[in-house]
């Protein structure tokens, strides 16, 4: 028996359909492979990056701190001298933009 005439041509299609497939697949998957690594690369900088921030925030948040026991200090000592009473003080606050108590802290602590 002898098989139809267009039998014969479809398996070797079928082929060819399967390895264009797997071709394309495969160059998806390396493309998508080579996006993940980039992307994990970035991520990795991105970290260090927030690292670096968030220690140089805990260092400012510091420096203010020891600012504020600073001024604190000096309040003290000017009342305790009767250099300056809290009239001076609110005065002075206000003059330099400072209308809240030095004790008060401002926010909620939250970076936005």
């Amino acid at each position: 028996m002898n098989a139809p005439a267009g039998a014969c041509s479809i398996a070797p299609m079928v082929v060819l359909a399967t390895a264009a497939a797997l071709a394309g697949l495969s160059t998806i998957s390396f493309l998508l492979v080579r996006r993940v690594r980039g992307l994990l690369a970035d991520v990795a900088a991105l970290a260090e990056r927030l690292k670096e921030v968030s220690t140089r925030l805990e260092a400012a948040e510091q420096d203010v701190a020891g600012a504020l026991a600073r001024t604190e200090v000096a309040e003290t000592v000017l009342l305790d001298k009767g250099l300056a009473d809290e009239e001076d003080l609110e005065a002075a606050r206000r003059r330099f933009g400072d209308g809240h108590g030095s004790a008060e802290v401002r926010g909620d602590g939250d970076l936005h």
